[in-house]
């Protein structure tokens, strides 16, 4: 009968702890990142007997948690994915935004600048057309001015959003060391029995981290995590939490980095090993979009302002001067790493050659190398560093001004100021130089069908322009001395040519470019002739003196918006801004597309972890109902043991 008792007893105890484990199923249903319990029975150790062996009753031998290590791993790289494709594309989507709109993107400040200057060109001496470029210009440049801010603005929320993150990521290692601490107490005071809710709790952090960064656990012996993020950094052993820090990154003082505090007390740069989550987005979207898309942005308006000032320069104004800049062109940034001295200055070569990559150059082994940022390539360069025969790679000519040292590493930024740095600086609406400063004249007394170009400048510099302002030194005098020669003269004393090449040798039949010459002449301007001139027509160039209502130049400032002059003559200013809104566009959608598609994979995995973890009432309500009925049974046995025993108590007192 004590036996019976016994394993009535036994049964009532583990039944009410089976109930008590339901109820807390139960009053956890809603309890985020908490995982259904289950109270795992034991028969009790049988007792020996002559006949065999008959059972004591039953035990709780644990109370385990339903827990799927893949199911969690895969949930927490999920979560991380997701967390990147989702940060990434918010960010994407507002730069997308800004950089296709009508209003606050560039395409329509470049369309009415360019619509000005054909105005200009068709009326090259009318005062208000003049002044409408002049104000289209000054807005050309604060739109660009304004784009960057809002670029650099973007900047500076990512760092935001990276010391937010930071902030989160050493509050989680924090609270997940803590939770181990107690994980290996709790369950070495039990014998090893499993805290599970304990373990809930330091799972949930876990997961909140994988939404920062990517995460990988190790499991020790005795119940603690190691907790390894990004790339394997490890941020928490046992109940130590490793903590981080944002620091200006040596290479870019606009943008911040991430770096771990050592054990003596150092900083070390873990930025590259960062990845997945909010911060692997954020650091993306950085390196990705934004940084190319400042570079790209800064390329059409180094493009503009340098391809339009070099086009300005080789025309003349209304007061018959050459042109002056119209725009301010910004220069390359060569920024120092870790304490390098500033030994490398560098400037434009060719913008036409110009891309919207950013350069690491580094000396080392007796040799500068050159390598683009994104890829690691190396860039070829000629030349040798001075300031005689510099650097030349992509556009950019690099001068070195000091002996180098190993180890010297300068990051080159060719166009990141460009947008920023733009501005007009014309003072005059007069100083705009529509007019070309040559033309030529055919002679009043020409007897043949010859013809002479009007003329283009090649060269703006050439002594020719630059001997005596607002003069050609020397204007020239082309005299045929038969159908198929001709002499060139200096004409600068008209009753007293000067020759200066003699029996030049013309074809009727398909013309002549009158520079160079066969001797070598080129005064920086190029003209042809035509058709089939007899023996004694004369051509003569001289400067356009007076030539107020030439509109040469003025057309081929507004042909600039057409002109292949970027990418290496495959692009031109206009669609080097449209090529940058194509690319923003085209990354903002696939990035759309991932974190859709990594979105629906979260789902998946998250109903396939609650199917594993979670609470289902209705298989609790059943459970409730079984292990209630098992409790009532067990309290039939106690209450049959007692009547056997008050059965016995009244045979035996007869």
């Amino acid at each position: 009968m004590a036996d019976l008792l016994n394993i009535g007893v036994s049964g009532l105890l583990a039944y009410q702890r089976s109930l008590n484990t339901i109820s807390q199923n139960i009053a956890n249903v809603n309890t985020d990142g908490y995982s259904r319990q289950t109270t795992q029975l034991q028969a009790t150790v049988p007792q020996a007997y002559g006949f065999g062996f008959q059972g004591t009753g039953v035990e709780v031998s644990t109370i385990t948690r339903s827990y799927d290590a893949y199911l969690e791993t895969n949930m927490r790289n999920t979560t991380s994915s997701q967390s990147e494709f989702e940060s990434f594309y918010t960010l994407a989507s507002q730069l997308d935004n800004l950089v296709a709109d009508a209003d606050a993107g560039m395409s329509t400040s470049l369309q009415r600048f360019f619509s000005a200057m054909q105005d200009v060109a068709d009326a090259p001496t009318d005062p208000a057309a003049r002044q409408v470029l002049l104000s289209e210009g000054e807005q050309l440049s604060k739109q660009f001015n304004e784009l960057a801010g809002w670029i650099e603005n973007t900047r500076d929320y990512v760092n935001t959003q990276m010391n937010s993150a930071v902030a989160d990521i050493n509050r989680i290692t924090t609270g997940i060391a803590e939770l181990n601490q107690r994980i290996v107490l709790e369950q070495g005071r039990s014998g090893g029995q499993p805290a599970n809710d304990l373990l809930d709790q330091r799972d949930r952090l876990i997961l909140e981290l994988s939404g920062l960064v990517n995460v990988t656990t190790l499991q020790q012996d005795d119940g603690a995590v190691n907790v390894l993020v990004g790339k394997g950094q490890a941020l928490v052993v046992g109940s130590d939490a490793l903590q981080l820090e944002t620091v200006v990154e040596a290479s870019d003082p606009n943008q911040l980095g991430i770096a771990m505090r050592s054990g003596g007390g150092g900083l070390i740069p873990i930025t590259d090993q960062m990845s997945g989550g909010l911060i692997g987005g954020v650091l993306g979207f950085r390196e990705r979009m934004l940084d190319p898309t400042s570079n790209a942005l800064g390329l059409t308006a180094i493009g503009i302002a340098s391809f339009f000032n070099e086009q300005q320069r080789q025309g003349m104004d209304l007061n018959g001067n050459l042109g002056v800049d119209f725009f301010k062109v910004a220069s390359p940034q060569v920024l120092s790493i870790n304490g390098t001295p500033g030994n490398v200055v560098a400037s434009f070569d060719d913008v036409s050659q110009l891309t919207n990559l950013d350069y690491t150059i580094q000396y080392d082994a007796g040799a500068w190398t050159l390598r683009r940022n994104d890829t690691g390539q190396v860039v070829p360069m000629t030349g040798s560093g001075t300031a005689a025969d510099p650097f030349i790679a992509d556009g950019l000519a690099l001068e070195v001004t000091a002996a180098p040292v190993n180890g010297e590493t300068y990051q080159i930024r060719p166009t990141r100021n460009g947008a920023r740095d733009i501005a007009m600086i014309l003072g005059s609406a007069v100083q705009i130089a529509a007019a070309a400063p040559v033309r030529s004249l055919a002679g009043a007394a020409n007897t043949g069908s010859g013809a002479i170009s009007a003329g283009e400048i090649t060269d703006i510099n050439n002594a020719a322009f630059q001997t005596t302002p607002g003069q050609l030194s020397p204007p020239l005098l082309v005299q045929f001395t038969g159908a198929n020669s001709y002499d060139i003269y200096d004409n600068s004393n008209p009753a007293s040519p000067v020759l200066l090449e003699a029996g030049i040798a013309y074809d009727p039949a398909t013309g002549s470019d009158l520079f160079p010459t066969p001797g070598g002449l080129d005064y920086g301007y190029s003209m042809r002739i035509t058709g089939a001139p007899q023996a004694g027509d004369t051509f003569t160039t001289e400067y356009n003196t007076g030539g107020i209502g030439d509109n040469r130049n003025a057309l081929a400032l507004a042909n600039l918006a057409a002109d292949k002059v970027l990418a290496g003559g495959t692009a031109s200013i206009v669609d080097s801004y449209r090529n940058l809104v194509v690319d923003v566009g085209i990354s903002t959608r696939q990035a759309e597309q991932n974190s859709l598609a990594q979105k629906r994979v979260l789902d998946q995995v998250t109903a396939s972890h609650d199917a594993k973890s979670g609470v289902n009432l209705d298989e609790e309500a059943a459970n409730l109902v079984r292990f209630q009925q098992a409790y009532a049974a067990a309290a039939q046995v106690i209450s049959a043991a007692s009547s056997m025993f008050d059965t016995l108590l009244r045979v035996t007192t007869r």
